[in-house]
């Protein structure tokens, strides 16, 4: 990283320099400002995209396996919770800052009451709330029915699956934390920032679940640290086995982003099933490339290093199977810590590692694997951010060194001829630009075509992909709600024990419940996949484009510079060995456009159990008829059980809706505001890196003639100032060759 440092600060040395010669020559008198305005523009956008330009580092695992551990070894400090709750769906971001501090982002009034009365769907004993009237967490009255309504419910019908159901969890912490958070929520969002020796106090917050979940986001500064610098982030997420599968929903929102995933597994556990799970969906995502494993070994639990390497062994067989020859680093993140922490740690901890230290083999086996990481870590963020953030900004202001060169010396040349011989030179150069803006022309007619066959292409298979009767996608949502079944012999002793309402909001918790499970595990990945499908067309799209213009230019501007060279100009030449691209990542940040975040809450609505009650009514009347004509009663409890059976099909309407209106935004947001946006946009920067190349062909010179017939004190001053940029430019290209050689050689 300190290699990347010292490039990156060299190089914007370089484009200072650039930018101060830019201002020499709009000094120059009878000089047409442009093309200086616009590599003006684009120097400033190349330094504010190495500035902004961030290598996101995910780390992610099951609960438990010692994920903020690592991140707090790594880091050299506390930083942050460990062991922290589950009910929220918190990612932790770290970054380079200042000061030390902790930056808590809090939901708005409006997005805790969303997520309440999503919770509270179909919850018995609660009063339905009309459109005008909904369920509001700062009305005392409508606090304490929901109270009475959870506490209605028996402990066994509080769990879900082996673990407390996540609605439950999550209306309980809102309630439970109301007061001590009234004051800090706003309807804008609040922001409350610790800083200095105050910054432990964020952890308040985090620890505990009923104000964690009123958080949206952590974001953490934490200044002098090695291993982090102004370009990296950090995200510790939340455990990929939390029960509310709307929190693997959010991480797969932020691993969309990431440049590098680090995995971390716990030797007291091994490979566990939530840990092939979610590797599995990380696979489909088509994010294996970049991940990497980190084995945290406890080494209390391990008598031998060689009962650990049969163990390290065993993991890498099994990870095999979904991701072929694992990068896998075996270390205690406690232990590392508690070395970081040094007398900052607690007794306890220090005693652990003194005994840690006395098991010789183990100890000196970790620090071996944690400096084997560092190392690795470094080398692949340098060599891989070398390649990300700096390569392109190389190549484009390159460009724009030669652009400028040339410039300068065909400036010259004409300054140091007679008047007779200048205004041949003028008129030649501009016979060859006429045929060169025609040649433009054709290119940007012929890029727009390929642009609007791409969008067509996208359009198409966009819409046949969400297709609502005939997709794919919607099918296989249907086949799943269709065929999912409900037990109603079960039902029939949940409905003499808690009664019809709390039987069919069961019922309805444990199919959303499993349903948004599918949606997470099924689901989103088709979604990235498709969403990664649409993007290498537009990556196609652009390379045929650069393509098409090098083959239009390359010949064209050859034979320029043999005319320039024909009219005794020297010109630098240009090759056109490479083509210009453009990379998406850097696009997307270039032009703030991000994939819309994945399908993960479902709308539904309480009328359900309205339908439900009064079918239910509807048949007890037909039962108490059927008394008094004296009929034969097959089941006392036939007519709730159809009701339950109304109300299930009225249920898996509802989801199919509600998936159907949810996909159909998603593929809007994609299609438009995502994909489209990249086929528009790309053009336009594209064409801007390729007429950097073309512009210094382009300025009209004409301009100078005015200043051929000028005073001789004057010519000679601005011949002066145009050798003075030609040493400059010179003495740039010179670094500029021995960074892009570091670079190459990284």
């Amino acid at each position: 990283m300190d290699q990347f440092n010292s490039i990156k600060t060299r190089f914007l040395q370089i484009t200072d320099e650039f930018s101060s010669l830019l201002d020499t020559a709009k000094t120059i008198q009878g000089i047409s400002p442009f093309p200086f305005d616009q590599w003006e523009k684009t120097g400033y956008s190349i330094k504010d995209q190495i500035d902004e330009d961030t290598v996101k580092i995910a780390v992610v695992g099951a609960i438990k396996s010692g994920k903020s551990t690592f991140v707090n070894a790594f880091l050299g400090g506390d930083y942050l919770k460990r062991g922290a709750g589950v009910v929220t769906s918190i990612v932790t971001k770290i970054r380079k800052g200042p000061t030390l501090r902790a930056s808590l982002f809090f939901k708005t009034w409006d997005e805790v009451n969303a997520e309440m009365r999503e919770a509270m769907i179909l919850l018995p004993s609660i009063q339905q709330y009309s459109d005008d009237h909904q369920f509001d967490i700062r009305r005392e009255e409508e606090r304490k029915e929901l109270e009475n309504a959870l506490s209605s419910l028996s402990s066994e019908k509080r769990i879900q699956q082996g673990v407390f159901d996540a609605n439950d969890v999550l209306l309980t912490s809102y309630l439970k934390g109301y007061e001590r958070i009234r004051k800090i929520l706003s309807q804008n969002g609040e922001i409350r920032r610790f800083e200095g020796n105050d910054f432990d106090r964020h952890k308040d917050f985090v620890g505990d679940d009923s104000l964690a979940v009123y958080l949206r986001d952590i974001e953490i500064q934490i200044p002098g640290v090695r291993n982090l610098d102004d370009n990296i982030e950090i995200a510790d997420c939340q455990g990929s086995d939390s029960p509310n599968p709307l929190h693997l929903s959010m991480i797969q929102d932020y691993l969309m982003g990431t440049h590098l995933i680090i995995y971390v597994l716990s030797s007291r556990t091994g490979v566990r099933e939530a840990d092939i799970k979610f590797l599995s969906i990380i696979k489909k995502m088509g994010l294996m490339e970049n991940i990497y494993f980190v084995f945290n070994a406890d080494l209390s639990e391990h008598d031998k290093l060689g009962d650990l390497k049969s163990l390290i062994e065993k993991t890498c067989e099994e990870i095999s199977i979904i991701k072929p020859d694992p990068q896998i680093f075996t270390f205690s993140t406690l232990f590392n810590l508690i070395k970081k922490l040094g007398e900052n740690a607690s007794h306890k901890n220090k005693l652990r590692a003194e005994q840690w230290e006395d098991e010789t083999e183990l100890s000196t086996f970790s620090n071996k694997e944690t400096l084997r990481f560092l190392t690795f870590f470094d080398e692949k963020l340098t060599r891989d951010r070398f390649n990300l953030l700096l390569k392109n900004h190389f190549e484009r202001f390159s460009l724009m060194s030669a652009g400028l060169h040339d410039w300068v010396g065909i400036n010259h040349n004409l300054l140091i001829k007679d008047t007779e011989g200048a205004m041949k030179v003028i008129q030649e150069i501009k016979r060859v630009q006429a045929h060169l803006d025609q040649l433009k022309l054709l290119i940007g007619k012929t890029i727009d075509a390929a642009s609007q066959e791409t969008k067509l292409d996208v359009w198409k298979t966009v819409d046949n992909f969400f297709d609502a009767r005939n997709g794919k996608l919607v099918g296989e949502i249907q086949e799943y709600i269709k065929n999912y079944t409900v037990d109603y012999r079960t039902s029939e002793d949940d409905i003499d024990d808690a009664g019809f309402s709390t039987t069919l909001y069961m019922i309805f918790k444990d199919f959303k419940h499993n349903l948004d499970i599918f949606m997470a595990e099924v689901i989103n990945p088709q979604l990235v996949q498709f969403t990664r499908y649409e993007e290498k067309k537009i990556d196609n799209f652009l390379a045929e484009a650069a393509r098409t213009y090098d083959s239009l230019m390359g010949d064209a501007l050859h034979n320029y510079e043999d005319a320039l060279e024909h009219i005794g100009i020297s010109s630098k030449k240009h090759t056109f060995d490479e083509m210009y691209s453009i990379d998406l990542t850097n696009l997307k940040k270039r032009i703030k456009c991000n994939v819309p975040k994945l399908v993960s809450s479902l709308q539904y609505t309480a009328k359900v159990r309205t339908e439900a009650i009064m079918r239910l009514k509807y048949y007890n009347f037909v039962k108490l008829i059927k008394k008094m004509l004296k009929k034969d009663i097959q089941n006392e409890r036939g007519g709730e059980i159809l009701a339950l059976k109304d109300g299930v099909q009225r249920i898996k309407k509802e989801m199919m809706r509600s998936i159907i209106s949810s996909l159909s935004s998603y593929k809007e947001n994609l299609k438009l505001l995502y994909l489209f946006r990249l086929i528009d946009e790309a053009p336009k920067i594209l064409n801007g890196m390729l007429m950097d190349r073309f512009h210094v062909f382009t300025v009209d010179i004409s301009t100078m003639a005015n200043s051929l017939d000028k005073e001789h004190t004057i010519k000679e001053e601005t011949i002066k100032k145009l050798e003075f940029m030609d040493d400059s430019l010179q003495t740039l290209s010179s670094s500029i060759s021995n960074l892009r050689g570091e670079i190459n050689g990284a």
